[in-house]
């Protein structure tokens, strides 16, 4: 599952860009919208400032419509980053989905339809969303399992190939790297 958050965080990143680049302005709109309705200078005739206004006021509410839709897309980016942390760090590469709601705090129904989302919309490309679990498809010829010592306790854990897991002793996150497969 690692390979999703390089994708991810990229997009979380353009996200608050936009928020940001689309929130600048609104704030500079409001400031602009309270200056031309106090402001007494003759040039601004009554019709002049109600274009100004018009405009302003239509700006900012699709400002405001453009943060709002990208503060529930982050939300939404937010729960695809936890899901993939939960899957990244799972042993065996299956986790149903009564495992994950009680893992995320939501309900089984919400995970079953954010990860389907997520997987349609390729957040998420190699998993396998299933009647029961979800199960993680390694990008790999190699599904094969490898026994490793865990650095920090040494009990003996197994780690999928070109996958990572957490020793279930002392809680330790492992990845296997490189061609050797070390630790």
């Amino acid at each position: 599952m690692y390979l999703n958050n390089s994708k991810l965080t990229s997009a979380k990143i353009i996200n608050g860009l936009i928020i940001a680049i689309c929130g600048v302005p609104a704030v500079i709109n409001v400031l602009l919208l309270i200056l031309m309705t106090t402001a007494d200078d003759p040039v601004f005739t009554p019709v002049v400032r109600l274009i100004f206004n018009a405009f302003f006021i239509i700006s900012l509410v699709l400002q405001i419509g453009i943060i709002i839709w990208r503060a529930i897309f982050l939300n939404s980016l937010t729960r695809c980053m936890l899901y993939n942390s939960i899957l990244e760090e799972d042993h065996d590469g299956i986790i149903t989905y009564s495992e994950m709601a009680s893992m995320t705090g939501y309900t089984e129904a919400r995970v079953v339809k954010d990860l389907m989302s997520f997987s349609k919309r390729n957040y998420m490309v190699n998993i396998t969303v299933g009647r029961s679990a979800v199960r993680v498809d390694l990008l790999s010829d190699e599904n094969e399992f490898q026994v490793v010592a865990c650095p920090s306790c040494g009990a003996h854990v197994n780690i999928r190939k070109n996958g990572g897991g957490r020793c279930v002793h002392c809680g330790t996150f492992m990845r296997l790297k490189g061609e050797d497969q070390n630790v």
